[in-house]
């Protein structure tokens, strides 16, 4: 659930007043996100590379999940989201684009993706198995 916080922090007077605006009520985040709205960052949230696992977290909180897609091409994931909106007073489209190239040791057939209830897009895919070894070296003697 996303909860609605007071931009004006540290006004008594201001925080009822955004209470009384709000209801203090708790919103889920994309049924009744303001989706007019588009604050997207360019940046990707939280990379884990580590020997286990490559994972990436987006922050995709202004879009529907119905409006975004992942494609996997070779080790190039590319993630889209589109918005477009309709009113009587016109239309709105808006979308990004994101490619990350994935580590050659990630496992992409393994790959998974989710999205939480605060619309943070997690996509996942765990290391592949190390399969180096060292290989004995046997002595012959000749006779």
């Amino acid at each position: 659930m996303l909860l609605l916080r007071s931009p004006f922090s540290g006004s008594n007077v201001l925080d009822q007043l955004f209470d009384e605006i709000t209801g203090g009520v708790q919103l889920p985040y994309w049924r009744d996100a303001d989706h007019n709205s588009f604050n997207f960052s360019d940046t990707i949230g939280e990379v884990v590379n580590d020997d286990s696992k490559f994972s990436v977290q987006l922050d995709v909180s202004h879009f529907k999940p119905e409006d975004l897609k992942i494609q996997l091409d070779g080790r190039e994931l590319k993630i889209e989201g589109t918005q477009e909106t309709k009113t009587e007073h016109g239309y709105s489209k808006r979308s990004f684009s994101k490619m990350i190239l994935l580590p050659e040791d990630a496992d992409l057939t393994a790959l998974k993706s989710a999205i939480s209830n605060e619309g943070k897009l997690q996509i996942e895919a765990p290391k592949k198995a190390n399969t180096s070894r060292s290989i004995p070296i046997n002595f012959v003697a000749k006779h």
